[in-house]
């Protein structure tokens, strides 16, 4: 499990190298109330931010299989885009 709160660049690697993977976007305090997981590959997670901000600027990536990110984070909400 890795955790992107400050290195875009490496966020953008691993997406790419990770499409199978999963991601959990929180905020930096890591309330568990507002986290929600995603897929590596959704568009909400890969695609390039338009407000000029870059991925790891308002929200903490952490990022691994989908196994481990919800046994250590439970109350993660699955994204309405990519875990229907």
């Amino acid at each position: 499990m890795l955790e992107f709160n400050e290195d875009n660049g490496s966020y953008e690697w691993w997406i790419a190298a990770n499409p199978d993977q999963f991601v959990i976007n929180a905020e930096h305090s890591l309330n568990p109330a507002t986290m929600i997981l995603h897929r590596a590959n959704c568009r909400s997670m890969s695609s390039t931010p338009t407000n000029g901000k870059t991925w790891v600027d308002e929200y903490v990536k952490i990022c691994g299989t989908r196994r481990e990110l919800l046994t250590r984070y439970p109350t993660a909400r699955p994204c309405h885009l990519c875990l229907r």
